[in-house]
């Protein structure tokens, strides 16, 4: 009696064409999920290395936004090489109104002013012998220079109350302040400004950096030093920062004011990371008015 061989062909493995077609197979699947993933990969890359971009200029254009909005007017002007470009303003630490103003050449030195405190009514005390009061500045001289008499420091503030102009006791809300020198032009609107120092943000080495420094007619050109505000910058820097071509990349530009607007400053920061590029361009208007 003859039995079938089938248990045989039951246990039959692969050929070798066979092995060599899954092979085949798993290789072009696994070309095609490895494409996939790098592709998947570089695009979550390319997401992050541009949400990253994004944040390091929103983070820089608004607090210079901010900063130069809340500036003295004509305290903008800018100074600089190839290598540095400083961007330079005074910020307003109080503003109020006058009722006396001391005029040249009047020996007087004492100057009424609305008792300064905020809608919580926080009483604003100016620090003798270090704040400015600063009344109808034209010009950038007339904010960082004294020879137009129009920036004087603040001596002493004083009350009727108990002689005290931080006490906020004064019956008619007025306080007196004694400075050291009389004013050559009285503000039409009667405003004066307090100020103490002055901010610079400077481009340099693909970075912005951010200075305090003292009121002064002469412009720092800041090399070294300074807080780190944003990285990756690709500007490319001309040895006048004034310079306005069409296809200038300064990061910073002051436009004179006309007989229509008030001056305003221009940003323009250009960022790269690995292959993007992000600019951000922004017009800064100074609402303060001498």
């Amino acid at each position: 009696m003859i039995i079938p061989n089938s248990t045989c062909k039951l246990n039959r493995g692969f050929t070798l064409i066979e092995l060599v077609m899954v092979l085949v197979v798993l290789a072009i699947v696994s070309v095609g999920i490895t494409r996939f993933i790098r592709s998947s990969t570089q695009i979550f890359i390319d997401t992050s290395e541009r949400e990253r971009l994004l944040r390091e200029g929103s983070f820089a254009v608004e607090r210079i936004n901010r900063e130069i909005s809340d500036a003295v007017p004509n305290s903008v002007r800018l100074t600089g090489n190839a290598g540095v470009h400083c961007l330079q303003f005074v910020p307003i630490k109080w503003s109020t109104f006058y009722l006396t103003l001391p005029m040249t050449p009047s020996s007087d030195r004492e100057m009424d002013v609305f008792e300064m405190q905020d809608i919580d009514g926080n009483v604003f005390t100016p620090n003798n012998g270090s704040d400015y009061a600063l009344v109808y500045p034209t010009s950038s001289d007339d904010v960082y220079s004294n020879t137009s008499n129009r920036r004087h420091l603040i001596n002493s503030c004083s009350d009727d109350g108990d002689g005290d102009c931080a006490t906020d006791d004064d019956a008619d809300g007025v306080v007196q302040l004694t400075l050291s020198g009389a004013f050559s032009q009285a503000s039409p609107a009667k405003r004066m400004y307090i100020a103490s120092s002055a901010v610079n943000y400077c481009v340099r080495n693909n970075a912005i950096y951010r200075h305090e420094s003292t009121i002064s007619p002469t412009q720092t050109t800041f090399t070294s030093g300074g807080v780190l505000m944003a990285e990756n910058l690709a500007n490319a820097l001309s040895a006048d920062p004034n310079s306005a071509g069409a296809n200038s990349q300064n990061p910073f530009r002051v436009i004179d004011a006309s007989l229509r607007r008030n001056a305003y400053t221009q940003t323009q920061f250009i960022f790269a990371r690995d292959g993007e590029y992000m600019t951000f361009t922004q017009e800064i208007h100074v609402p303060n008015v001498p």
